[in-house]
């Protein structure tokens, strides 16, 4: 039988094969400082929790609190816990080089500075989500209370009330007016995104040139059908021409054969009266 071990490490080969990237990440991840991996972390943690606490609100406002919902906000908290360990851990990094910088100028003040901005912005991203967490727990307790005090219709309306709000004012879970963390990762993914837009395009123009070459042949065919077609009509007006030639030399033909004809038809006319005048004479002188 397998130990554990042996089924964590095959379970960690097939989330590898499975998900490249995330190997990848993890292999970029090797090659930074720890503040950078923090910063990457924090960055897609807030906006997890984001989601988390878009998704509990969805929850609570189709059925109100549900184990469902108290199993999110757990988990909302955990989360906003561990983004504060990462908050303190980043700051005691910023604190170390500050300290060091009072007693040497750094090489690269700029990279301090902007390290205390990033650390000031972690702090009021954690500080919304706390907020957002807090206003939810807050807006549940308030229907419970309502729901008692004025039974279960009040709470349909309350509800019903609610969802029409959220859907008239803008969603304060993903639209902040903090700027992001981590705007290099956004950078990223939007040329992640252009490159397989760019990627779509080219197969498209592939397809359009295909398309292009088969107009092209399609064209080339039609002409060469046309010129067919001209000779075939060209063939036809000679035969034609041939047959009206045929019939006037027929027709000449006939008209000469109908004039010797009508001259014996005459001459034996002829002949037969001069035979009946012989007759006649000869019945008289006899």
């Amino acid at each position: 039988m397998a130990s554990m071990r042996d089924a964590m490490r095959r379970l960690q080969i097939i989330y590898e094969a499975c998900a490249p990237e995330a190997q990848e990440q993890k292999e970029a991840e090797k090659t930074m400082d720890e503040f950078t991996r923090l910063k990457k972390k924090v960055h897609l943690d807030t906006k997890n929790v984001r989601k988390d606490l878009k998704e509990r609100e969805q929850m609570l406002s189709l059925g109100g609190t549900t184990t469902e919902s108290a199993e999110k906000s757990y988990r909302i908290r955990i989360a906003i816990r561990q983004l504060k360990e990462d908050y303190m851990r980043m700051s005691e990094i910023v604190q170390k080089e500050t300290r060091k910088a009072a007693k040497k100028p750094p090489k690269d003040p700029e990279q301090l500075k902007a390290r205390q901005e990033i650390l000031q912005l972690c702090q009021q991203h954690i500080e919304e989500l706390e907020n957002l967490e807090k206003r939810k727990f807050n807006d549940a307790y308030m229907a419970d209370r309502a729901d008692l005090m004025s039974g279960a219709s009040r709470q349909t309306h309350y509800a019903s009330g609610k969802g029409k709000g959220a859907d008239e004012a803008p969603d304060p879970f993903t639209n902040t007016e903090l700027p992001d963390i981590d705007v290099e990762d956004d950078l990223r993914k939007i040329a992640d995104r252009n490159a397989e837009i760019d990627k779509d395009l080219d197969a498209i123009g592939i397809g359009v040139t295909h398309l292009k070459n088969i107009a092209n042949e399609m064209g080339e065919e039609l002409d060469r059908q046309n010129v067919a077609l001209d000779d075939i009509e060209a063939g036809v007006d000679k035969a034609l021409d041939h047959v009206d030639n045929l019939n006037i030399k027929m027709k000449k033909t006939l008209d000469g054969m109908m004039k010797g004809d009508r001259f014996m038809v005459n001459c034996v006319l002829m002949c037969i009266l001069l035979a009946l005048v012989a007759f006649v004479a000869s019945q008289f002188t006899t």
